[in-house]
Formats: C-alpha cells, structure tokens, sequence
C-alpha cells in the first residue's frame, strides 16, 4: 500500500469515527500520519482536515450549541495553544511520538475503564480544560481527551455534546491553522495532500453521522478505543527506538 493510499484511508477511517462520536479524528489521524510522514508534516496536514469536519458538522449541529460555554473553552485555548506551538518546535519528534503514544493509550484506558467522572462546576474547570486542550492543539492536534471528559462531566446530551465540541474545535483548527501559517508550515506538498483527502472526509463523515443513529455506539466507541491502545504503544515502541 503507498502512502498516499494509507493517508486516504486514514482519512476516511477517523472522518467516520468523528461523524459518529463528534470528535476522535486527530486521535486515529495523528499516531498513523506522524509515524509515516512525521510528525512536522502530519500537525497542519491534520489541522487542515479538522477544519474541514468541524466546518460540516458545526453546520448540522449548530442549532445544539451552548456558545456560552464555548467562548470560556476558547478563551483557555486560546492561552495554551502557543504553548503547544513552542512544544513542537523545541522538543525532539522522538519524544514527542512517545508522549503522544502515552496520551493515547492513557485516555483509551481511562474510557474503557469507564470510571463515574464526577462534576466539573465553575468557570475555573471551564477556562483550565480549555487551556489545556490548546496546548495539546498546538502540538499534537490533540484537543479531544480533556475536552470530551469536561463535556461528559457536565452531563451534556449527545447534540449538545456534539455541537460544543465541534464548534470548540473548529475555532481551534482556524487558529492553529494560522499559526502554522505564519511560521512556514504551509508547503505545497501539505495541501496537495490535503486536496487528495477531501473525498475521503465526505464519505466518513456521512456514513459516521448517517450509521450513528442506528447502532450502538458504545460497542463502536470501545473498538476503536481498543484500535488507539495498539497504536499508540507501537507509536511509544517507534519513539524510543528514534532516540
């Protein structure tokens, strides 16, 4: 299989599982493209997809939005993401693909484990998971595991759950992608890959949102949890071999 074959695959795979969960395309996305095409290239290859998915889900789910909320997230975010910028530039891409792996097969465990995650009340737990998310943004991609749990905490139904995290990720991706702009991410190589992407991210995101309404999506989540831990200990493996 060619690389570019495994990246329209990919695509495709963490488009349908974010149609189906409202979030976890940077989650399957980012361990796959960071060890083919590494790490450099996959962070603004994979920003520009989420913005394209949370573009087209922010729309379908824009009426189950509570902005309220979304603005304190972003504030925090907002905060972090140079944070996360400075990561990626200063730390070594073998560590990196070893903290990534850590995190990942971390929050896998963690929701398969499924623990009663208690109340997150005030503005507080709002602003620090945001800032949190945005140094995992600015990174690794990575805003999903501390804004899911907060949105679970706060015993969110499954539209607003979805509305608030796409709309908390789509402002993120914009800014991130500027970011990554400014500093000279952007090559040519960058968006003909993206371009190449686009058909894959409009059949998974259909069939994610489509098949969502029919199946359990609690069995569905669990696999793919299951698929995360297998990738991120060979990402954990990939980091300390690089070293």
């Amino acid at each position: 299989m060619t690389t570019e074959q495994i990246i329209l695959l990919t695509a495709l795979l963490a488009a349908f599982v974010q149609g189906t969960a409202g979030f976890g395309f940077a989650l399957v996305a980012m361990p796959v493209l960071s060890g083919l095409i590494g790490i450099e290239v996959a962070t603004p290859l994979v920003a520009l997809t989420m913005l394209t998915n949370n573009t087209l889900l922010g729309l379908y789910y824009r009426r189950a939005c509570d902005w309220a909320v979304v603005r304190q997230l972003l504030v925090g975010s907002v905060l972090g993401i140079p944070l996360g910028f400075l990561a990626l530039r200063y730390i070594p891409a073998a560590e990196m693909l070893t903290a990534l792996g850590l995190l990942i097969v971390a929050y896998a465990l963690y929701s398969l484990i499924g623990p009663v995650i208690p109340a997150l009340k005030g503005r507080t737990w709002t602003y620090g998971t945001g800032f949190l998310a945005g140094i995992l943004i600015g990174s690794y991609n990575l805003p999903g595991p501390p804004v899911v749990l907060y949105g679970d905490s706060q015993g969110w139904n499954q539209e607003t759950f979805k509305g608030n995290l796409t709309s908390f990720f789509w402002v993120n991706a914009v800014i991130v992608i500027l970011g990554h702009g400014l500093q000279h991410r952007l090559s040519e190589q960058i968006f003909n890959q993206y371009l190449l992407t686009i058909p894959s991210l409009l059949l998974g995101l259909t069939a994610g949102v489509a098949l969502s309404k029919f199946f359990n999506p609690l069995l569905f989540r669990r696999l793919v949890l299951g698929g995360l831990i297998v990738i991120g200990i060979h990402l954990i493996i990939v980091g300390v071999k690089t070293q």
